[in-house]
């Protein structure tokens, strides 16, 4: 008749380290795990001080959760997670399970700890992962009531933090764009009902978006029941400004080079048929009225000339385009200054500069984080400006620094800028083959802007335009090297290095009139132009 095994052999052929401590820490127990898991004999650890060999950067953690269990009590499934160091000097990861004396009648604490060195360090790399992908890792509970996990990248792409998200789970469906938040709210259900889902929507206000955003969500099911909800959301506004700017080159292709096309051939027609009607009607050449014919030529050969002029200066604006979307490179600290007075320089140069009255009110040495071609987008509003007016041109450019932004806006007295010319810019038209800008000037302004991190904003009224072109300021940027930051001055404004091109800085609050440009600023070769004479056609 065989005998019943002393619980002691038992808990020796048990794999996990079963431990019993008393209320300082010391070893009371130790069973024959502790030699395959740390190699120390039991009796060597016995009455020494569990706590010595705790990772130095997890012994406060550790110790301050077993003091508050002793003066406090503790829960019978509490655990603890740390590192601790084996006889030959490494370190693994320990998963211990604590349990009370009131509830084992032991005379101590005892605590059953289990290896998870593997398990934590597979995680870890899943959390190295996660912490460098510029994607938004996440994953709820399936009532969107708790957040279980979602990676750093949630603050660079929705603007929120990981506390913020864990205190109020769905914070970042205010972030939504409220023209997009019903249909996020919807599938939001639908991942819950246990449906995948893939959403593509917008982050930002019902004035403007910031980017757009991609989506896939899958349910976690086990048993046939949702336990959980996870995904990611990835930034792709890139993929929809390629969209956008394809359809806008589309568009002036199809419609305004098309449509100016057949201008040109219905007038060459005209030309022919006037001179064949005009030749046949003629019994001699007496009859032949040489001077209306000449006229009628004339005119339609202007209108000829015109149009091409028109489709040539378009032609030019889509190669700058192209070739300003095809630049890979950073926005650059820059000196506002100097930009606006190469803009006005190139812009009094095109123009009727005799007519042309521009004041210009610009902080000195305030610098702007942009591309270099900022003062062509100067230009280009100036260049409107001065063509579209009906009376005497008057433009205002006016440079401020409000928050950590440079706003640059270019006033005018020509007639208001129509609607279907700056709405589709601004998202508040979406373009259609009815609903289409016709030129490419205030594109070219709008991605100048738009590459630097910047927005174009337009203020119309019957007295005139107010355009401005937002970009964040160098000197309020801490990301900027070292070398390329400025401390700020006591004052509001605050200065800049020597300007990058060595030009010399530019500032004038007084009107500058067409006369007074130095001769310099009309020398073809005082700068590089590639994009001059930019206006809407």
């Amino acid at each position: 008749m065989s005998r019943q095994p002393e619980p002691e052999t038992l808990i020796d052929l048990a794999q996990d380290k079963i431990a019993v401590i008393d209320e300082t820490g010391r070893f009371r127990y130790l069973n024959a795990a502790t030699h395959e898991l740390l190699g120390f004999e039991p009796n060597e650890l016995i009455g020494t001080d569990a706590f010595e060999l705790v990772h130095p950067e997890d012994v406060d953690r550790v110790r301050a959760a077993f003091e508050t269990a002793v003066q406090n009590g503790i829960q019978s499934d509490a655990t603890l997670e740390y590192r601790y160091r084996t006889a030959d000097g490494d370190w693994l990861w320990l998963h211990t399970r604590v349990y009370p004396p009131e509830e084992t009648g032991i005379d101590g604490w005892a605590l059953s700890s289990r290896n998870v060195t593997a398990a934590v360090e597979s995680r870890r790399r899943l959390e190295t992962i996660a912490s460098t992908s510029p994607d938004v890792l996440w994953m709820f509970t399936p009532d969107w009531s708790e957040l279980l996990f979602v990676n750093e990248a949630i603050s660079s792409v929705y603007g929120i933090d990981r506390e913020t998200l864990r205190e109020q789970p769905q914070a970042f469906v205010e972030v939504v764009h409220p023209d997009d938040r019903s249909a996020v709210l919807d599938q939001m259900k639908h991942l819950s009902a246990g449906k995948s889902i893939n959403l593509d929507y917008r982050i930002g206000t019902s004035n403007t978006w910031t980017r757009w955003v991609r989506v896939p969500g899958q349910p976690v099911v086990e048993d046939d029941e949702v336990v959980a909800v996870t995904g990611f959301a990835r930034d792709v506004t890139d993929e929809y400004r390629r969209k956008r700017q394809l359809t806008v080159m589309d568009n002036l292709l199809r419609h305004t080079i098309r449509n100016d096309m057949n201008i040109v051939d219905g007038t060459a027609e005209q030309i022919a048929a006037r001179a064949n009607d005009a030749l046949a009607a003629a019994e001699s050449p007496a009859d032949l009225d040489a001077a209306a014919l000449a006229a009628d030529l004339l005119d339609h050969a202007e209108t000829i000339r015109r149009v091409a002029d028109d489709l040539l200066t378009s032609a030019e604006k889509q190669r700058g385009v192209i070739d300003l979307l095809r630049r890979r490179e950073p926005p650059k600290p820059l000196q506002v200054d100097s930009l606006v007075e190469t803009a006005i320089n190139n812009a009094l140069s095109d123009c009727d500069a005799a007519a042309a009255e521009i004041s210009v009110d610009c902080p000195d040495g305030l610098r702007a984080l942009t591309h270099p071609e900022l003062d062509y987008a100067i230009t280009e509003l100036i260049e409107n400006a001065i063509e579209h007016a009906t009376t005497t041109p008057r433009v205002t450019v006016e440079v401020t620094a409000p928050d950590d932004h440079v706003a640059i806006t270019v006033q005018d007295n020509a007639p208001p800028i129509p609607a279907d010319e700056h709405n589709p810019i601004t998202d508040s038209w979406e373009m259609t083959d009815l609903n289409h800008t016709a030129g490419m000037g205030l594109w070219l302004v709008y991605w100048i802007a738009d590459r630097s991190g910047g927005k174009l904003t337009f203020n119309t009224n019957a007295d005139g335009n107010e355009v401005t072109i937002t970009v964040p300021n160098a000197d309020c940027d801490p990301t900027l090297p070292e070398a390329d930051q400025i401390p700020p001055p006591e004052t509001a404004v605050q200065p800049a290095a020597t300007e990058p091109d060595g030009g010399t800085p530019f500032r004038s609050s007084e009107p500058v009139f067409g006369a007074d440009v130095p001769e310099s600023s009309t020398d073809p070769n005082a700068s590089h132009d590639p994009f001059s004479g930019w206006t809407d056609g």
